[in-house]
């Protein structure tokens, strides 16, 4: 007999397998599972809802003799935020193919909550773009790529801060800026230091300007790039709004 398991979390990925199945993947408080949803393609399939991407559901599973999970029966617990506006669905997508890009293997539970404050933040119509950035610097620092936004980098002086090396991972002093550092502003600087620094209370408190995210996005996908070759396809809709 099957083994039963329940899951509880938010879809990252879904993928089309064969004519009506798709391979679903979720982040739970657990970490990442994988399952197959048969015929959740099917306009009557009452499974669809809550596999689309970024639904919040739960999940009973049958783990086969081979270990590999398929959904037996679903509960959409909340769809992902349905707004129509190009800016937040530009937003969604991003963050789904972010979380299935950046998350691996197992154990990564500890994204979770940051994922689920992302998306209920912008169902409660709080800015797309900063849960956004606010979302990927986090993934990035729990990854164990986060940038050191709190002393230079380089001499450890946590004054005179005046640019940032994505190459060496962090902020630089004025006295050790070199040609690997750009020089930035000091409201860059201190949108950056929230954006690493900030708890889960602190998600929507507040809000930057289109270009500072778009800008600031652009830098973390390029960082993101250069670091593990990952490319996000969804960050040309994002440079376009």
């Amino acid at each position: 007999m099957a083994t039963l398991t329940e899951r509880e979390g938010y879809v990252i990925r879904a993928a089309n397998f064969r004519d009506s199945d798709q391979m679903i993947s979720a982040l739970t408080s657990d970490g990442l599972i994988s399952f197959l949803a048969r015929g959740v393609n099917k306009p009557t399939s009452k499974n669809g809802p809550a596999c689309r991407l970024l639904a919040h559901s739960k999940f009973s599973l049958s783990e086969g003799k081979a270990g590999g999970f398929s959904l037996r029966e679903s509960l959409c617990l909340a769809p992902a935020p349905e707004k129509e506006d190009l800016l937040t669905m530009a937003s969604l997508t991003f963050i789904a193919e972010l979380s299935s890009k950046t998350l691996q293997g197992e154990g990564l539970g500890k994204e979770y909550p940051w994922l689920a404050r992302a998306v209920e933040a912008i169902r409660e119509g709080f800015d797309p773009l900063t849960s956004v950035l606010v979302l990927f610097a986090h993934y990035l620092a729990l990854e164990g790529f986060g940038l050191n936004v709190d002393e230079c980098v380089y001499c450890g002086a946590k004054t005179g801060i005046v640019g940032l090396s994505y190459q060496d991972g962090g902020f630089v002093c004025r006295k050790c800026l070199n040609e690997s550092a750009t020089e930035a502003n000091s409201r860059k600087l201190k949108i950056i230091r929230y954006c690493f620094r900030c708890g889960l209370s602190d998600f929507s408190r507040v809000t930057f300007q289109k270009e500072e995210c778009i800008g600031l996005i652009s830098e973390l996908c390029q960082y993101l790039n250069d670091l593990t070759g990952v490319r996000l396809k969804s960050l040309s809709i994002i440079q376009k709004l």
